[in-house]
């Protein structure tokens, strides 16, 4: 599987990518019935998706098998500023990373991960930062392997 390619995702694509992550909200709410999205929550992604694949500040990189063209993965980031209580800077947030269960441990979320970093770097950002379900340990794992450490916790409490 090390025939893929990392590049830049087109709006044309906006359906592929959208349907990726419903399958990745899928798998989520599978582990953790709290990851239940909302009936127009795929409409709303897909206006999400269009505009940080159009804006300066987003970037969303897509894994591509090369002989076919299938897009198996995909990765969305953007800059975001300090708060102002905050050391001066800004920061690379990763809010989606997902590969097609059989395309899995063959480099490709790497890849995705690490391009992504560099064009953080390149922006001049000082970290990066996402969110990781607790409940999935694979997802903990890999973003572990890729040198993230717990930074804060999120403590949840259901009132319905």
């Amino acid at each position: 599987m090390a025939n893929f390619i990392i590049r830049d995702a087109r709006t044309s694509e906006k359906d592929i990518i959208v349907a990726l992550w419903h399958s990745l909200m899928q798998e989520h709410c599978a582990i953790d019935p709290r990851f239940q999205v909302a009936e127009d929550a795929v409409k709303k992604y897909s206006r999400h998706l269009h505009e940080m694949i159009r804006t300066k500040n987003g970037r969303v990189l897509v894994a591509e098998v090369r002989e076919s063209g299938l897009l198996v993965g995909f990765i969305m980031g953007e800059i975001q500023p300090r708060p102002p209580i905050s050391l001066p800077g800004i920061y690379g947030f990763i809010s989606d990373l997902y590969v097609c269960p059989e395309c899995r441990r063959h480099g490709i979320a790497r890849s995705l991960f690490l391009e992504m970093s560099r064009w953080f770097q390149s922006r001049k950002a000082n970290a990066i930062e996402l969110y990781a379900a607790e409940t999935n340990p694979d997802a903990v794992a890999f973003w572990h392997s890729m040198g993230l450490k717990p930074f804060l916790r999120l403590h949840r409490l259901d009132l319905t």
